[in-house]
């Protein structure tokens, strides 16, 4: 499992362990899909802000993928 796959998996885990319809939710869904779909953590955090989101959702889902690569120690 690459660094990457381990990020979007942890997301999954944030989006699971959170209500349904909250915020959280959708923003760690959101990180869950642009960390599985692009190449790097970089490429993910421009498909958020180049993606039609509402902008809650866009800043929360990337203050949570910059808390998962502090964590993780990915690179940004």
């Amino acid at each position: 499992m690459t660094p990457k796959d381990t990020l979007t998996f942890r997301a999954l885990e944030v989006a699971k362990a959170a209500p349904a319809g909250s915020l959280k939710r959708r923003a760690a869904g959101c990180a869950a899909v642009v960390l599985a779909t692009t190449s790097t953590v970089a490429a993910a955090r421009r498909a958020l802000a180049d993606h039609r989101l509402d902008d809650g959702v866009r800043d929360a889902a990337l203050a949570l993928i910059d808390d998962l690569t502090r964590t993780e120690g990915e690179p940004r």
